[in-house]
C-alpha cells in the first residue's frame, strides 16, 4: 500500500498544482495498484483497501472534473459503484467487511451529487445518465 499512498500523495500535488493530465495519469496508475493489492488487504484491513480503491476512482473524477469531462468522470463513478456492488454481492463478509462497503458507498453518494451539481451548473442541465445512476445507487444504499 506504500506505493499506492505515494501516488496518491503525487496525484494529489499534480492536481493542487493544476497539472490535471500529470494528476489523472497518476490517479490511474493507483487505482491500478490498489485493485490489485485489494484481496490480500481486505482480508485484515478492509476499511483501508475499500478507501484506497474509492479514492483513487474519486481522484480520476475529480480529475476529469477539472478537465471538463463531465462523461469521464461520470464513468469513473460508475467503476466505483460497480466495484462496490460487485464486493457487497459476495456471499461471506465479515462485519468491518459489510461496514467498510456501505461508508464507501455512503461517500460514493455525496461523489454523485456533487458531479450531478458540477455538470448542471457547467452546461445548465442534468445528464439523464447521471440521474439513471443516482437512482441506482439510492437503490443500493436501500
Amino acid at each position: 500500500m506504500k506505493n499506492w499512498e505515494l501516488l496518491i500523495n503525487q496525484g494529489r500535488d499534480a492536481y493542487s498544482e493544476e497539472r490535471f493530465n500529470q494528476a489523472l495519469s497518476i490517479n490511474q496508475n493507483a487505482i491500478e495498484i490498489a485493485l490489485n493489492l485489494f484481496d490480500n488487504v481486505f482480508e485484515l484491513e478492509p476499511e483501508r483497501a475499500v478507501a484506497a480503491v474509492v479514492i483513487s476512482y474519486f481522484n480520476i473524477a475529480d480529475a476529469y472534473i477539472a478537465l471538463n469531462s463531465w462523461s469521464s468522470a461520470q464513468q469513473a463513478l460508475e467503476q466505483a459503484s460497480l466495484f462496490l456492488q460487485k464486493q457487497y454481492s459476495c456471499l461471506f463478509l465479515s462485519e468491518p467487511q459489510q461496514v467498510a462497503l456501505l461508508h464507501a458507498a455512503s461517500h460514493l453518494r455525496i461523489e454523485w451529487a456533487s458531479l450531478i451539481q458540477k455538470s448542471s451548473a457547467a452546461t445548465h442541465q442534468s445528464p439523464p445518465v447521471m440521474i439513471k445512476e443516482q437512482q441506482a445507487i439510492q437503490k443500493y444504499n436501500q
